[in-house]
């Protein structure tokens, strides 16, 4: 800051336009040989050429100069540190990125791994419940066959039971 401050300071008491420094640097030699403007007149481009190349002039112009060249270099060497800086939080950045996706990777290959194996338990019980159906159905099937067998029976075996009531009743009828 206090570069940039000193910088600026220094350039304004340099004059940027070398066309202000002749201007001044003529009108102080005028001052000096205590020349009226109005004598002088108008002078040509050449003759400002011309008193530009005084000693002062030059030195003036060459400290300006070397205040501009300070100051751009002050300018290219902050934007270096700030293209340095976007540079490394950038790579910082990547490599947070770059583990990140490996995170998200082993992250989804476990879900892989884990929707595979519910799969297989689902392909699994599946079977497992087509089984026991059949299995349930075969047994309902014998076991309605049984009820019919004993349904089919139960006539015939009161059939037989009958044949041996009359025993029976004639038994008692006797006594």
């Amino acid at each position: 800051m206090e570069r940039q401050r000193a910088q600026t300071h220094n350039m304004a008491k340099a004059p940027e336009d070398s066309r202000e420094q002749s201007h001044y640097m003529a009108r102080a030699q005028e001052q000096r040989q205590n020349i009226p403007r109005q004598q002088q007149g108008n002078r040509s481009k050449e003759q400002a050429v011309t008193t530009s190349k005084l000693p002062g002039c030059q030195r003036k112009e060459r400290g300006g100069t070397l205040s501009r060249l300070r100051k751009e270099l002050a300018d290219a060497q902050g934007k270096l540190s700030a293209y340095e800086t976007q540079l490394e939080v950038n790579s910082r950045g990547r490599r947070d990125l770059v583990k990140e996706n490996m995170d998200l990777q082993k992250e989804v290959y476990g879900l892989r791994d884990e929707l595979r194996e519910s799969e297989d338990r689902w392909v699994w019980l599946e079977r497992k419940f087509r089984r026991l159906k059949r299995t349930a159905e075969r047994r309902h099937r014998v076991d309605h066959a049984c009820y019919m067998r004993l349904y089919n029976l139960v006539p015939r075996a009161l059939e037989i039971m009958e044949g041996f009531m009359p025993l029976e009743e004639s038994a008692e009828s006797s006594e």
